[in-house]
């Protein structure tokens, strides 16, 4: 399908570029009103907080003043032979001592004891170990109390900020949030990509507000630093931001570079952006690791961008693009019940896709897909067909790899454009000349959807095997079992029109 814009086009793109500028404008325009009125609100809870902050520091200083006393000694009063000091003299007591009197010990124990008795307390630098354990318990006490009201204060200034989407540079963050994210895995993600800077707290208000887990909508989501709570739990409630949102319909047997073509038609992504990322980036899919590296593949993940009807953001992030098409693949194609069946026929996944594209550009637009199917599984399987012989490879050889012209034949470009390629080149249209190459080419040659891949998987079953298929201008397809009934099956083909397709009939692909 050809995708060159229409007349009128670059008139149109003008004024969507022109539009595009003045919501930028617009927007430029809010976000300084918006900042003005943060400024402020900034400024209101700066000094409310400081405010908190020099009450705590009274209470904790009172609070260690308050200690300080409790832990002191009571005042000495000294003893003396009259008594308490400005007591008058007491009479000796008329009653004796019963008993022998207990001596004072050794006489630095007495003189020690005496001191002790006239100054009222111990010697100095010998106070008793549990006042100074109490000193030291109401020291630490008082550090703790104070570092805490400074984490707290800090905590909740940050945590102001943070809720109401103040003090932060303006960016905008993409974030995927899967299918079946609880109110706990959503808030670890948005801390973690920094659309939140206290997920603690986030989560929190999540509680406080009601917000249950089922409220959130799985899917691709573009927020800005400068979002609030209540800003960022609504979008996620009602699965959309305030950013454009294209539609786009990718139908089975395109191929990526198609794909890229029409994304950036449609304002997403660049072309050449997209596809430079797809060849060079490494994804941690399940199916990733099984695709075959080789050299010779044109594009390594040709065949893995699912057919499908997809919303994009205007100008999305080249990553959240793709990932958006190969999640899809993952989720629909490495199932269970599919890699089960592959592991029955013997094929990795890259074969089964390999396959598949073959059989969505021969039939994907009629209900022979299982029949032709079965045609290249006779093939793969006898030694007498090592050559799948379809002329679809040519097709991406010439559209995609080469991109020299629909009108140029399979003959063509045999005799003339070949002989002035590299070695490499030549090469590697090779390995996707299923004339040349015995198998399946290196690798996929467009998109195939899921009717094309479960006929991969389920060809049909025919009471006579067939390894030959021609398709006509009309649709209509001719089997055969052998070269020469497919002789005239093709000779009944052209009768109809120039234009044919299938095994073996290279030479008539225009």
């Amino acid at each position: 399908m050809n995708h060159d814009m229409p007349t009128g086009a670059e008139q149109r793109a003008r004024r969507q570029q022109a539009e595009l500028e003045r919501r930028k404008q617009a927007q430029a325009q809010q976000q300084a009103r918006l900042q003005s009125e943060n400024e402020a609100k900034v400024k209101q809870q700066a000094e409310a907080f400081r405010a908190d902050q020099q009450r705590a520091e009274k209470e904790a200083r009172r609070a260690q003043q308050a200690a300080a006393q409790k832990q002191s000694p009571p005042p000495a009063y000294g003893r003396t032979a009259a008594g308490r000091q400005g007591e008058p003299p007491r009479p000796p007591s008329p009653i004796a001592p019963r008993g022998p009197q207990r001596t004072a010990g050794p006489p630095e124990h007495r003189r020690l004891g005496q001191q002790h008795q006239e100054t009222g307390g111990d010697p100095p630098g010998n106070d008793p170990p549990k006042v100074r354990n109490r000193w030291f318990t109401a020291m630490i006490m008082v550090s703790a109390t104070l570092a805490a009201c400074v984490f707290l204060s800090l905590f909740l200034v940050q945590s102001a900020f943070d809720l109401l989407g103040l003090n932060q540079n303006y960016t905008t963050i993409e974030v995927y949030i899967p299918q079946d994210a609880d109110v706990n895995e959503v808030a670890r993600i948005l801390g973690q990509t920094g659309v939140v800077s206290q997920p603690l707290t986030f989560r929190m208000f999540m509680n406080f507000r009601s917000v249950q887990s089922e409220y959130l909508l799985a899917g691709d989501y573009v927020f800005n630093s400068q979002m609030s709570y209540d800003e960022i739990i609504r979008a996620l409630m009602i699965g959309r931001t305030t950013r454009e949102v294209v539609r786009l319909t990718f139908p089975e047997g395109w191929t990526l570079r198609q794909y890229a073509e029409f994304l950036e038609e449609n304002g997403v992504v660049g072309a050449d952006v997209f596809i430079d990322y797809l060849n060079t980036t490494d994804f941690g899919f399940e199916f990733f690791g099984q695709i075959e590296r080789d050299p010779l593949r044109f594009h390594m993940l040709e065949g893995y961008l699912f057919p499908d009807t997809y919303d994009f953001y205007v100008g999305e992030n080249v990553s959240s693009v793709t990932r958006k098409f190969l999640r899809n693949f993952n989720d629909r194609v490495m199932t269970p019940q599919l890699l089960t069946r592959m592991s029955q026929r013997g094929m990795t996944v890259d074969e089964t896709i390999t396959l598949a594209s073959i059989i969505q550009r021969e039939a994907g637009l009629s209900d022979d897909m299982r029949l032709v199917s079965s045609v290249f599984h006779n093939r793969l399987g006898s030694p007498n067909f090592p050559r799948l012989e379809s002329d679809v490879p040519f097709l991406y050889i010439r559209d995609d790899i080469l991109q020299v012209g629909r009108e140029v034949n399979f003959a063509y470009i045999r005799d003339n454009i070949m002989p002035t390629l590299s070695q490499r080149d030549r090469d590697m249209i090779d390995a996707y000349n299923t004339y040349v190459v015995e198998g399946l080419p290196v690798g996929p040659v467009c998109n195939p959807g899921m009717d094309a891949i479960m006929a991969a998987l389920y060809p049909e079953s025919t009471q006579v095997p067939f390894f030959f298929f021609v398709t006509d201008v009309n649709g209509d397809f001719y089997y055969a079992a052998n070269y020469e009934r497919h002789q005239q099956n093709v000779q009944t083909a052209l009768a109809a029109g120039e234009e044919i397709h299938g095994t073996g009939v290279g030479n008539y692909v225009s």
